[in-house]
């Protein structure tokens, strides 16, 4: 009963995720993805158990195709602290192949300094962190 649940609920947010990100500065939606510290429904799931749901669920996009990192940072980073973990969520940009190519970015969670999602690949500069107990950050500042 407990996985249908948390099934059900990965699938109701995997829905809600794209319409934040489109109405929603990046600031709010990071916020909006934060539950309160009280609210803790999947406490005792392990971790590798929720990000393995969160993956599953997100294999085939319907929404979001474009920004995955986002849509799986921003889901993970929500279902971890579900569970009463501090998950952390890192920003990061890569330098443009040649002008006039936009900058890609890319995000990642880490969970006690090991990434729950892919971290980048190549040559980055981390821009900002965001954990539930000191909200955004420039990305160099503890």
């Amino acid at each position: 009963m407990g996985r249908l649940i948390l099934r059900a609920h990965v699938g109701s947010v995997a829905l809600f995720v794209p319409l934040l990100v489109r109405v929603l500065p990046l600031r709010w939606v990071l916020r909006a993805m934060t539950p309160p510290r009280w609210w803790r429904p999947y406490c005792g799931v392990p971790a590798e158990a929720l990000c393995e749901s969160v993956r599953r669920r997100l294999a085939r996009p319907r929404l979001m195709r474009r920004r995955p990192c986002l849509r799986e940072g921003l889901m993970i980073f929500h279902f971890l602290s579900l569970a009463g973990h501090e998950p952390e969520m890192h920003f990061a940009v890569f330098p443009p192949e040649s002008p006039p190519r936009r900058v890609h970015a890319h995000c990642w969670v880490t969970l006690d300094g090991v990434e729950c999602s892919a971290p980048p690949q190549g040559q980055f500069a981390e821009m900002m962190r965001y954990a539930r107990a000191t909200g955004a950050r420039p990305a160099g500042r503890q």
